[in-house]
């Protein structure tokens, strides 16, 4: 029994408000109602002017109804899924619908001479009666909205689901190199140093051949030190807010110019942006060449990234390699790292590809 209650109520809404349907609806049913009546006015011009009338008669109750539906589109303050609160609205609106019905019943009995239109007594039997119709009539007329509207619904929730686990993985990234940078920062370069003074301490006392080869091994522990771990951690960790992206990406660079011509260029408009969007565009490029390594081999990798006047930023990284269908593109972590980047920059992305014809990625973003 309480489940063909709950399975009523559910019938009974609420359901999302369509005004159109509704006018079309309470205003035919209106006009059905009383078009028989036209019929007793003599042919001509005065069945035509009551016919008019009958019309313009019936577009009050419909017109109330959407009104009231576009309204309550528009302003409703209150919870829009509380089944009581629907029934509430439903009544308002029809309590005016059964008012406004006697005086324009009164105005078409007037011009047809029709007197045998009975209007049912405005009690609270009839108001019942009258409202039960309503409420199933809008069921019936909303049932595939809702079923619409839910699914919407669900779809925004596995959206803003997905958004999530993407600034999720966004953040667990950053966080991991974060912590690997400071690990190479603090424990790595100081271990580094250690073994550094070290060697330098038993130079002096070794042979001459064995003394030569510590002092090299000194001084690459020191270009590893200052040079290659300073540029590990830079790429792993840009700091953005003190240098420039160019700085940044040329550093990035560096390790994949031994084996592929890249070239990059880089406008001032887009070194103004906000750091945790110069981020973003680094993230992006970082993940684009190195798929282009990954999937290679390429001789050639082009780098583009320039901001409009508009505000719009726009990132273009293309490659000479064998190319991918595009409807054969894996999703890897890679690309789940520059998927992620486009949705939180709240931009779009595009490629352009073919077997034997390159790989070509762009990405856009509002400012």
């Amino acid at each position: 029994m309480a489940s063909l209650f709950r399975k009523f109520i559910k019938l009974v809404g609420p359901y999302p408000y369509n005004p159109y349907l509704i006018f079309l609806f309470f205003a035919s049913i209106f006009f059905s109602r009383y078009a028989p009546s036209v019929l007793l006015v003599p042919a001509g011009l005065e069945r035509l002017k009551v016919a008019a009338l009958l019309l313009l008669a019936s577009v009050i109750p419909g017109l109330l109804f959407a009104v009231g539906a576009i309204l309550l589109n528009r302003h409703r303050f209150w919870s829009q899924k509380s089944t009581a609160l629907y029934i509430f609205e439903v009544a308002f609106f029809q309590f005016l619908n059964m008012l406004s019905l006697h005086p324009i019943t009164a105005i078409l009995s007037k011009h047809t001479g029709e007197t045998s239109i009975v209007l049912l007594p405005l009690n609270i039997k009839t108001f019942s009666a009258s409202l039960f119709l309503a409420l199933i009539s809008l069921a019936l007329m909303h049932q595939a909205e809702r079923r619409i509207s839910d699914r919407l619904d669900l779809a925004n929730k596995l959206v803003n689901r997905l958004e999530s686990e993407r600034e999720a993985l966004i953040q667990s990234d950053e966080k991991l190199r974060r912590q690997t940078s400071q690990f190479l920062h603090d424990r790595v370069q100081s271990e580094l140093m250690v073994v550094g003074m070290k060697l330098k301490s038993i130079s002096g006392k070794s042979f001459d051949e064995a003394k030569e080869v510590i002092d090299r091994a000194i001084v690459r522990l020191e270009e590893t030190r200052a040079t290659d771990l300073r540029d590990l951690i830079q790429v792993l960790t840009p700091n953005l807010k003190a240098g420039s992206l160019q700085s940044a990406l040329e550093v990035l660079l560096q390790q994949y110019r031994t084996s592929m011509d890249v070239s990059l260029h880089i406008d001032l408009v887009t070194e103004k942006l906000d750091a945790d969007l110069l981020l973003g565009v680094f993230r992006i490029i970082e993940q684009s060449i190195l798929n282009s390594l990954v999937h290679g081999p390429v001789n050639r990798v082009q780098i583009h990234v320039s901001t409009s006047t508009e505000g719009i930023t726009e990132i273009i990284v293309s490659d000479d390699g064998p190319g991918v269908a595009v409807e054969s593109v894996a999703a890897g972590l890679g690309t789940a790292i520059i998927d992620s980047w486009v949705g939180i920059l709240h931009g779009t992305k595009e490629i352009d590809s073919a077997l034997g014809h390159g790989y070509r990625i762009k990405v856009t973003f509002p400012e």
